[in-house]
């Protein structure tokens, strides 16, 4: 199966309805140096935004959609049971503690909990897992110039996401890397996805399952 490079990479890619940045230059921090999109580039990078998707990762297919609802909906719940204001107990059987699902950094795809893996269907294989290049900096030090404004919201979230697909990628920019005459310093993480697109999987470490 080759995995749909928007439904597998990204658990959302949204706007935010709360973020203001029309048009601001924000720094971006470098998470994988070994990825050839990254060479040539230090630690940080100012990068020219505008109001640009919001992504958040996933290491399954369709995100985390389940039986439970999505984000907002009144059976926002774990095991997807009862509702919100009912105790969530299976009848007839004694209750177990729900285990503490993994945590990831807001740049990252949350790990794989031990029932995903026991029922991998919908598991991406890591070889087609998203592979974070840069996100964008800490809340406080995010912003360069222009307006930001809730820039939590963006704050530490993917900035440059490569996603294998069959035998190619897909990169996925939340900054406009090519905008004109600003923050030119950006324009070469395309150059290089274009110069290297026969090996863009150079240095990447695959999760173990």
């Amino acid at each position: 199966m080759n995995p749909c490079p928007i439904s597998t990479a990204t658990r959302s890619a949204t706007r935010s309805q709360r973020l203001r940045a029309p048009g601001s230059v924000l720094r971006a921090r470098t998470v994988d140096g070994a990825s050839p999109i990254a060479y040539g580039y230090g630690d940080t990078l100012p990068v020219y935004f505008s109001d640009g998707p919001v992504f958040g990762l996933s290491n399954t297919a369709g995100g985390r959609s389940g039986r439970g609802g999505g984000p907002g909906s009144e059976r926002e719940r774990s095991t997807g049971r009862g509702m919100p204001d009912e105790i969530d107990q299976p009848q007839n059987r004694p209750a177990v503690e729900i285990p503490e699902e993994p945590r990831a950094e807001p740049w990252e795809a949350t790990p794989l909990t031990d029932e995903q893996r026991r029922n991998g269907i919908y598991v991406i294989p890591p070889q087609y897992r998203p592979r974070v290049v840069m996100r964008f900096a800490d809340a406080r030090d995010l912003a360069i110039s222009g307006l930001v404004e809730n820039g939590s919201d963006i704050a530490q979230r993917p900035a440059v996401v490569d996603v294998p697909v069959g035998n190619g990628h897909v990169v996925l920019f939340s900054n406009n890397p090519v905008w004109r005459g600003e923050t030119r310093g950006s324009y070469f993480l395309v150059l290089n996805a274009i110069l290297n697109f026969g090996s863009l999987d150079a240095g990447r470490k695959l999760d173990a399952k």
